[in-house]
C-alpha cells in the first residue's frame, strides 16, 4: 500500500514539474509588414477586423496612421459569439476577473509596405473591500447589500477607491487582430 501512495505521489510531482521544464514561448513585439499594401487599404481592413470582433472604434485617425478601440468587456464562457478572448488563459482570465481590453494600431508606410504594431491592454477592476463580519453579510461585502436585499450601490467613499489596474498586454490577442488583418488583406487582393 506504501509503495502505490509513494509512486502516485512521484507520478503527480512529475506531472507538476513537467509543464515548468518546458521550453517557454518567446512573444515578439514586432510589427507585421505588408508588401504592396497602401497604408489606408490597411487602416481599412483593420478597422473592419475590429467592428468583426465588436470592438467600437475611439479614434481612427488616417494622418496620424493610428487606431485606438473603446474598452471592451472581456468575453464570458457563454458569449461564443465574442473573439476577444484569443487563448485559453485569457478565457479563464475573463471568467474569473471583471477585464476590459483596449487595442492600439499603429501603421507605419515604407516605400509599397505598411508595417502594423498592435497593443492590446488588459485592464482589470478593482473593488475594494469591506471587512467581513461573518458568513451571513458576505452579500455586503462590495455594497450596501443585505441578506434581505441585494443592491449594487456602493457608497460615495468606495467608489472612488474604484479603478481600472493596468493588467498588462495580451500578446495572443494581438497576434490574432494582426492575422485577422493580414488575411482580410490578402483575401481583398484575391478579388
Amino acid at each position: 500500500m506504501k509503495k502505490i501512495v509513494t509512486i502516485l505521489f512521484l507520478m503527480a510531482g512529475c506531472i507538476l514539474f513537467s509543464g515548468c521544464g518546458s521550453e517557454q514561448q518567446v512573444v515578439s513585439d514586432e510589427p507585421v509588414c505588408l508588401s504592396n499594401t497602401l497604408t489606408d487599404q490597411a487602416m481599412e481592413a483593420a478597422q473592419a477586423v475590429l467592428l468583426k470582433m465588436h470592438f467600437d472604434i475611439e479614434k481612427y485617425d488616417t494622418q496620424a496612421r493610428y487606431i485606438r478601440t473603446r474598452p471592451l468587456s472581456g468575453a464570458q464562457f457563454f458569449e461564443i459569439w465574442r473573439q476577444d478572448n484569443a487563448s485559453a488563459s485569457s478565457a479563464a482570465q475573463a471568467n474569473l476577473h471583471t477585464l476590459r481590453r483596449v487595442v492600439e494600431l499603429d501603421f507605419t508606410p515604407q516605400n509599397t509596405t505598411t508595417c502594423i504594431q498592435c497593443r492590446a491592454q488588459v485592464l482589470r477592476l478593482s473593488i475594494p473591500e469591506r471587512p467581513i463580519e461573518g458568513a451571513s453579510r458576505m452579500g455586503g461585502a462590495f455594497t450596501e447589500s443585505s441578506s434581505r436585499y441585494q443592491t449594487l450601490e456602493v457608497d460615495q467613499h468606495k467608489q472612488a477607491q474604484i479603478e481600472w489596474i493596468d493588467a498588462g498586454t495580451d500578446h495572443d490577442l494581438e497576434q490574432k487582430i494582426l492575422k485577422l488583418i493580414q488575411r482580410n488583406i490578402e483575401k481583398g487582393a484575391a478579388q
